[in-house]
């Protein structure tokens, strides 16, 4: 033990400066920590909130993407190219040709929403993007989207371009 007072009494002033740097470091290490924090999401939660709790009492199956796909195919010159469904969001997207007009995408949109259920309607929002097969059109791309209830809670609205 008295190695140690000798010791403490001999380098003082370096043990304090020692003490006084590392409380220092500390302090910034938290700080950083904390900064970092608040600057970052918390992925642990779903970007969503709780939005999408009703998800699993109203499920797109893959039997639903699969009525999409052929309702699209079944028109000329149009390929769907992907379905995404995303907590109360469905991403469609088309692939057409140029020679396809903008009225008959219309059209498909609106054979696209017989396949839905009431409910699904109701509780879906529908996001279709429409592009087209070459890089010159001039028409395409477009995008048509439909909220599950418009302003009068109608829930028979179509897409909007």
């Amino acid at each position: 033990m008295d190695k140690f007072i000798v010791f403490v009494k001999k380098y003082r002033k370096k043990i304090i400066v020692c003490a006084i740097l590392l409380i220092i470091l500390a302090i910034f290490l938290f700080s950083a920590y904390r900064l970092y924090k608040f600057l970052t999401p918390d992925t642990r939660n779903s970007v969503y909130g709780d939005r999408c709790e009703l998800t699993d009492d109203i499920d797109i199956t893959k039997e639903r993407e699969e009525m999409v796909k052929d309702v699209i195919n079944e028109n000329e010159g149009m390929t769907l190219s992907k379905i995404n469904v995303k907590c109360n969001l469905i991403d469609i997207t088309v692939k057409v040709e140029d020679d396809v007009k903008v009225d008959d995408v219309k059209k498909m949109a609106d054979k696209i929403l017989t396949v839905f259920t009431e409910e699904e309607l109701k509780y879906y929002d529908i996001e279709l993007m429409v592009d087209s097969t070459s890089e010159e059109s001039e028409v395409y791309p477009i995008i048509g989207t439909r909220h599950k209830t418009n302003i009068d809670g109608n829930a028979e609205a179509k897409f909007v371009w």
